[in-house]
């Protein structure tokens, strides 16, 4: 356990990245975001994926601009039959860097450094990009379902139990007359 606790701190080392020393201007990177990344950051309903990160960096003289551009598949589930899905995300995010007497993250567009920093882990912010990228409903289309559960679905009989039914709020103000 140790060992892979190792493995996955020196892969997530890769998205620190330090901007003192860089020149004003843009800056580019790429990431490639994998199950490693995954085991440490879990988003629910997801087991693993394969992304591109097109990352870039904008120094200015007393901020900076950051840029997430993703695309790739995650794995999960399917919400209707529960076998494997791949499902593809895509999504691009700028964040605002301004430098101020100590670090603030609680703005969503807008993040405060402190003057002494030197450096910004990106992957917490990947991580929150890509869980907002997951769809809320994730489905096969239906032909691509498990068989055996469409036709269970399609057979069930989803009838009203109406003798436990509690008396609705009119019943009850018929009752007070």
């Amino acid at each position: 356990k140790l060992e892979s606790m190792n493995k996955i701190d020196g892969y997530l080392k890769q998205f620190v990245v330090q901007f003192s020393g860089l020149k004003n201007g843009l800056h580019t990177y790429e990431f490639e975001i994998g199950n490693l990344f995954f085991e440490r950051f879990k988003i629910e309903d997801v087991t693993g994926g394969e992304i591109h990160l097109d990352f870039s960096l904008n120094k200015k003289d007393t901020s900076m601009v950051l840029e997430f551009d993703f695309s790739g598949i995650l794995h999960g589930v399917c919400d209707r039959c529960l076998d494997p899905l791949n499902f593809i995300v895509t999504n691009e995010h700028e964040l605002q860097v301004k430098f101020g007497e100590e670090t603030n993250t609680e703005n969503d567009e807008l993040l405060v450094l402190g003057y002494d920093e030197f450096k910004i882990d990106i992957a917490p912010m990947v991580y929150e990009f890509i869980s907002l990228s997951v769809p809320l409903r994730k489905v096969h289309d239906e032909e691509n379902c498990n068989p055996e559960v469409m036709k269970q679905l399609n057979t069930a009989n989803f009838e009203e139990d109406t003798e436990n039914e509690t008396p609705s709020i009119w019943e009850n103000l018929k009752k007070l007359k």
